[in-house]
């Protein structure tokens, strides 16, 4: 499974902290890729129709997750406040591992 995340918008945007990161699931330890599947298959991104982007704040920030497992692919735009838990639970863990990617780069 690969995941595309990126961020935008937001009050104090940083273009180079937000560059979007692509995360190999495969390459990642088994814990770590069984953590992201499991928060991928509770926000329902591959299974289920996604709702439509609510209108939302100018300055609020954005997430972009596009997800490819394959024969299924999934590509949503959430913004902040996060309602739905398992969408928040899985943004807060791209974030973690986007940021990680960013500094070893």
């Amino acid at each position: 499974m690969r995941i595309d995340f990126s961020i935008d918008g937001g009050l104090a945007a940083f273009p180079g902290l937000a560059k979007p990161v692509t995360i190999e699931c495969d390459a990642l330890p088994v814990a770590e890729r069984m953590t992201l599947r499991d928060l991928v298959d509770r926000a329902g991104l591959l299974t289920r129709p996604l709702p439509e982007a609510a209108r939302t704040k100018p300055d609020a920030r954005r997430y972009t997750i596009a997800v490819d497992d394959g024969g299924r692919c999934s590509r949503v735009t959430v913004a902040e406040p996060i309602v739905d838990p398992a969408l928040r639970d899985l943004v807060a863990t791209l974030r973690t591992h986007a940021q990680a990617l960013r500094v070893k780069r």
